[in-house]
């Protein structure tokens, strides 16, 4: 049967080409969220990393909230892209709910990065849909899940469970840290991981194109 799933994979260009670049986009995605607020920060006076939330860019207190707020939709997009990717790729290496819910979780972030950029605070649509927040957390307990059974993959399940436990860590310490710091450290620990898995996957993908031993790879999108 992974026989019969690698020789259809072989002719399914398009497909292919799909796969890799939503999985090309996932790894894009954290990049776009942490860069988007580096080149924004210098236009908003005054902004700090450490006391002022991300969306806070994307106010009329900076002098050009576009830039903040183009680039929270860019990250929402390449998030939900990286989310059917992942998905595809999730999908054979571990049950295909869990696969879902991975998705799911990954597209929330999509989700809730263009609501941000759509609309600016102090839109009350912007913090609505609280909901996918806890979908959010839960993305490195669901990858390292999902990998827990995958074989080539103990480098990724090492990276995961050193996130869950950043994660967990940031409980007892969110008392002490400021509400940006507080942000920031919650997106590397669940944004990030996106990147690094799909990063990772696509590079699966494309020694699977050139004919490399490597992990399974899904031979059709549904």
């Amino acid at each position: 049967m992974e026989a019969l799933a690698q020789s259809h994979m072989s002719q399914s260009h398009p497909y292919r080409s799909l796969t890799g670049l939503c999985l090309l986009l996932a790894a894009a995605a954290p990049a776009l969220y942490f860069g988007t607020q580096v080149v924004a920060a210098p236009f908003y006076p005054g902004y700090s990393f450490s006391h002022l939330s991300a969306s806070m860019l994307g106010t009329r207190f900076s002098h050009h909230p576009a830039i903040f707020n183009v680039g929270e939709m860019l990250t929402g997009l390449a998030a939900l892209g990286g989310a059917f990717g992942l998905y595809l790729c999730f999908r054979v290496k571990t049950h295909r709910l869990l696969a879902g819910l991975i998705g799911f979780s990954v597209a929330s972030t999509g989700v809730m990065c263009l609501k941000a950029g759509l609309f600016p605070m102090p839109d009350s649509r912007h913090n609505s849909w609280g909901l996918l927040f806890d979908f959010i957390i839960l993305i490195p307990f669901l990858m390292l899940a999902g990998l827990l059974k995958a074989s080539r993959s103990a480098g990724l399940r090492i990276y995961l469970a050193v996130s869950v436990a950043f994660l967990l860590l940031l409980i007892p310490l969110s008392p002490w840290l400021g509400r940006g710091t507080l942000q920031r450290l919650i997106a590397v620990a669940t944004n990030v991981p996106i990147g690094v898995v799909g990063f990772s996957f696509w590079r699966e993908l494309r020694r699977a194109w050139r004919g490399e031993p490597a992990p399974r790879v899904p031979a059709t999108p549904w």
